[in-house]
């Protein structure tokens, strides 16, 4: 006979199994993680006293505040997402709705109280009815996944240029910077010393209909951090997918065109393949003294 940690795993695994995974191949990682979360989340749906073992609902209309914030204090790490993400909100709803900054930040401080307490107050607002826990889990697997896949793809585009840099002997990193009394964080630096910077790089992955966005990012960016850091290379790498290559010319275009008027960037680069051909040939080009 199983016992109940048992019985609560199988719930979840499962639901897990009815759950597609379309770019497992591409992001792995993502899928891990997502699988850990909802693993971690359906435990403590299941084991909390808004669970009915007989319907499988989870009796949010039971809910108020303070068991809002028991489950938050299970594992805040996973509950802040699965409260954001089964809500609907945006981090910016969030602030214009409720005054609350930067909820993420609750995951790994939920000693703001003030700020702990109003989310909880805009979860009671918002959760009012009972929900199965397949719809609760599936909804916050799909949100999540939709929410984390560009932070994974950056995330695998910068370390495979601080890779590819590093195997040709270049000092390179992720770092923040103070300048003009903001934090920035800069991709890839070269070398990862605010006090020598040479080179920086900044480092995307998208589609055409993102470009807008980034191409105003960049520029951004780079009027910032060029008045701390005058003298410095500025290179943009935006990786294009593959289905749209045959769109580079105008994707180049575009990124050149946000800075019409103003210092241009030193270099463009958008493809894998010109990271260690074209950008190899600046940096020696430029100097940049390697290790």
């Amino acid at each position: 006979m199983m016992d109940v940690n048992e019985k609560d795993e199988k719930i979840v695994d499962e639901i897990l199994k009815k759950i597609p995974r379309p770019n497992y191949s591409e992001l792995p990682l993502l899928y891990d993680e997502l699988d850990r979360m909802t693993k971690k989340i359906g435990k403590i749906l299941i084991q909390s006293k808004l669970f009915e073992s007989q319907t499988l609902l989870i009796r949010f209309d039971k809910a108020d505040k303070n068991e809002i914030i028991n489950l938050i204090g299970k594992s805040s790490n996973v509950m802040i997402p699965f409260f954001v993400m089964i809500c609907g909100f945006s981090v910016r709803e969030l602030e214009r709705l409720y005054n609350i900054k930067n909820v993420y930040t609750l995951r790994t401080n939920i000693s703001e109280q003030k700020k702990l307490t109003a989310f909880a107050e805009a979860i009671e607002d918002n959760l009012k009815h009972p929900i199965h826990i397949e719809t609760a889990l599936y909804k916050f697997y799909k949100n999540w996944e939709e929410h984390q896949k560009r932070h994974y793809r950056g995330k695998k585009a910068e370390n495979f240029v601080i890779e590819t840099l590093r195997k040709y002997k270049y000092p390179v990193g992720k770092i923040k910077v103070q300048c003009k009394g903001k934090e920035r964080e800069i991709d890839c630096a070269i070398p990862p010393d605010p006090r020598n910077l040479r080179v920086i790089i900044m480092i995307r992955h998208g589609v055409f209909r993102d470009l807008v966005k980034r191409a105003k990012e960049y520029s951004t960016e780079f009027d910032e951090l060029v008045e701390c850091f005058p003298n410095v290379k500025f290179v943009v790498i935006y990786f294009v997918s593959t289905h749209e290559k045959d769109r580079i010319s105008e994707i180049r275009s575009k990124i050149e065109s946000e800075r019409e008027g103003k210092r241009p960037y030193d270099l463009i680069i958008l493809t894998s393949e010109e990271v260690s051909s074209v950008l190899l040939r600046k940096l020696e080009d430029w100097k940049v003294p390697k290790t």
